[in-house]
């Protein structure tokens, strides 16, 4: 038995096939010039199969929601190697409108990457603000994009992961945090994982 595959060549009334060296007599197989064919023989046999060329898959949505540009650039940098097409927002209330806006063009995002702190600053007033759910956080946003689709997958990626805080942004709907300790390429290493198994992270410290 004889396999391989290669390029089936038209000429005429013959038909030549690369891998292996054959030229093979008989056209009633309706291949065009340059397809590629799976080859096989068997004692003096050829079988021949056309090889359907697969569908590109098509890259995952990911929706990055982060106050920090430089936070937003190395999440680009680590899950860049992975079959994505990452969004970013900046602000809880940006959030919702950008995931309002790939809804409506039919690009529901595979997946959202939510920080927990999305004041857009580092004063310690603001980051109370923040903790206390005064103002936009990220549990708010998670709140706010599950009432606009229950179905939204919604994982926290922040250095407030240990806190109550994290907690909070559990029970309003993220299947899992992630504190920022376990390093961005470990963390791009967890986004790979749910997307090959296309299933949701179950995992948090609480």
């Amino acid at each position: 038995m004889l396999k391989g595959e290669g390029k089936f060549s038209v000429y005429g009334s013959k038909a030549v096939i690369s891998v292996p060296s054959i030229v093979w007599k008989d056209s009633q197989y309706p291949f065009k010039r340059g397809e590629k064919v799976e080859v096989e023989i068997v004692g003096e046999e050829l079988r021949i199969r056309k090889i359907k060329k697969r569908k590109k898959e098509e890259k995952k949505i990911i929706l990055v929601v982060d106050d920090e540009p430089r936070i937003q650039e190395l999440m680009k940098e680590y899950l860049s190697s992975l079959n994505v097409e990452i969004y970013s927002a900046y602000s809880g209330m940006e959030a919702i409108e950008v995931y309002k806006k790939l809804l409506a063009n039919g690009k529901k995002p595979y997946l959202v990457i939510m920080d927990l702190n999305l004041s857009g600053s580092i004063n310690d007033n603001e980051l109370i603000k923040q903790m206390r759910g005064e103002e936009m956080d990220g549990v708010k946003t998670t709140r706010e994009i599950k009432r606009i689709d229950p179905t939204a997958n919604i994982i926290g990626f922040s250095a407030f992961a240990h806190l109550e805080w994290g907690k909070r942004l559990i029970d309003a709907g993220a299947s899992s945090i992630f504190g920022r300790e376990i390093g961005f390429e470990n963390f791009a290493r967890k986004i790979d994982e749910l997307i090959s198994t296309n299933s949701l992270f179950k995992t948090s410290p609480f």
